[in-house]
Formats: structure tokens, C-alpha cells, sequence
């Protein structure tokens, strides 16, 4: 990955967005809250991240935040940048490392 990439990489951000899910059955789509901070560990080409979400009003699931786990990082073209959520796997020192930072904001995770 040349500097340029990881630059870019490193940028990718869902702050001040919202998260939403799918309404089962073909109702559409419902935002849940919006991501109001993240924390991230860079490893190889990959952002791993954890994003700090306030929940909407509409959602009552007993806590104003909730939190997501994923990552961004580049298609196999090392082109585009892709967002995952799906099965994270990280060295027990990098998830430590990202955990501390969230700690660090006083975000209230353990």
C-alpha cells in the first residue's frame, strides 16, 4: 500500500452519519442513530474500528449509545474502499490497543 493509499484509508469516516437497518419483510430502511465518534487501529490495509453511535429517539433499546465494530479497506484492485462489519479478527494486543483508545474517550465499554 503506498502512503497515498493509507492516507486515504486512514480518512474514511462515518462520523456525523447514519446507521440504519433493513425493515425485514421489504419495509424499507430505519435509521437508528448516528455515529458520533470512532476510534481505529490501522493493521496492513485494513482500519479497524469501533463507532461510538447515539441512538435515535425512535429506537428504545434502554441506553442513549451503542456501539459498532468494523473496518475499511481496499477492494482487490486497491482501488476503491470497502466498509465490512463482518467477522473481525485481530491480535489480542491490536484489539486491546483499540479498546483503550475508546476508554480513553471516556466511553464507557467495560
Amino acid at each position: 500500500m503506498t502512503e497515498e493509499q493509507r492516507t486515504r484509508l486512514e480518512g474514511m469516516s462515518r462520523k456525523g452519519q447514519p446507521v440504519t437497518f433493513k425493515i425485514k419483510g421489504g419495509g424499507g430502511w430505519e435509521v437508528v442513530g448516528i455515529v458520533e465518534d470512532e476510534v481505529y487501529e490501522m493493521v496492513s490495509d485494513y482500519k479497524h474500528m469501533i463507532q461510538r453511535v447515539r441512538l435515535s429517539n425512535a429506537v428504545d433499546w434502554g441506553s442513549e449509545y451503542a456501539y459498532r465494530t468494523g473496518y475499511y479497506t481496499y477492494d482487490a484492485h486497491m482501488v476503491h474502499i470497502k466498509w465490512g462489519q463482518y467477522t473481525q479478527f485481530l491480535a489480542e494486543h491490536t484489539y486491546r490497543a483499540l479498546l483503550a483508545k475508546a476508554h480513553a474517550k471516556g466511553w464507557e465499554l467495560f
